[in-house]
């Protein structure tokens, strides 16, 4: 019999983030190599890959298997998953009924399963992300502007993704090669050269498509990158600020301070500290 998975049920170790409204959005650690079997969720919610490598398939839909970065579920679609590996990690972000019917028919996103591969609504994932891990007053209100404003950025990239041709296909490859490389040094010209573009058209476009600069969404990468290892709390922190790309321990923490309001250190004991409240 096909299971039902009901609200915040992802076959994993959940934690609620934040949840107010209608609007939910919870963490899932997954096992290694784990096979998840058709089934269908009550909610329509999104995931987004936060570490490792998760597939999805709805068959007869879309083809058998396919990688998530941000995927869309509808509620009711059966669909099966698989997490490859250790460190499987994603963020849900679910939808009551109640809140999806506010929406009153004004965008088809929620009515069918998708993915989304770059762009503006991975763009707003991430900032959902960092609301989730720095909540203050103003949270409830960022939350719901970012969520009505990822799902226009889904509606506006379904149409554009069908009818326009090679230009977006590019824009693709170039972000699949920064989340692949954006551990090194790379310069615009590089990047441009392996596109077979112009570096001024490639820097004007990306902004267009993304709505920051190259080198601002490399180094929100290396600080995704980064936030995950500390998480983690194995590795010192001259060993994360090598590995994610930066030049150094100094640079490392000039750009985090900058971006978190605070150390990578002061960040690994505020964790060290929530968790040994958590367990007390």
């Amino acid at each position: 019999m096909l299971r039902v998975l009901e609200p915040g049920d992802y076959f994993g170790t959940t934690s609620l983030r934040y949840g107010s409204d209608g609007i939910s959005l919870v963490e899932t650690d997954f096992a290694t190599d784990l096979i998840i079997p058709q089934h269908e969720h009550v909610n329509p919610f999104f995931c987004f890959v936060l570490d490792g490598c998760g597939t999805r398939s709805w068959p007869a839909r879309r083809g058998e298997d396919g990688p998530m970065s941000l995927t869309f579920f509808p509620a009711g679609v059966p669909h099966a998953n698989t997490w490859y590996g250790a460190r499987g990690k994603a963020l849900h972000l679910e939808f009551s009924t109640s809140w999806a019917q506010r929406l009153g028919g004004r965008t088809r996103v929620l009515d069918r399963p998708d993915d989304f591969a770059g762009g503006a609504p991975l763009s707003f994932m991430r900032r959902l992300v960092r609301e989730c891990r720095e909540q203050d007053s103003a949270t409830s209100l960022a939350v719901e502007g970012l969520v009505l404003e990822l799902l226009a950025a889904c509606e506006r990239s379904v149409p554009r993704a069908a009818t326009v041709g090679g230009s977006r296909r590019w824009l693709t490859r170039v972000e699949a090669m920064l989340h692949d490389r954006f551990r090194e040094t790379l310069t615009l010209d590089e990047i441009a050269s392996e596109n077979h573009v112009s570096a001024d058209h490639l820097a004007r476009e990306f902004r267009k498509h993304v709505g920051c600069t190259v080198g601002e969404y490399v180094r929100q990468l290396r600080l995704d990158f980064a936030r995950a290892q500390l998480t983690s709390g194995r590795l010192s922190l001259a060993a994360i600020a090598e590995a994610a790309g930066f030049a150094d321990q100094s640079h490392f923490t000039r750009v985090f301070r900058r971006s978190m309001g605070l150390t990578p250190g002061a960040y690994r004991a505020q964790l060290l500290e929530d968790r040994s409240r958590t367990k007390d």
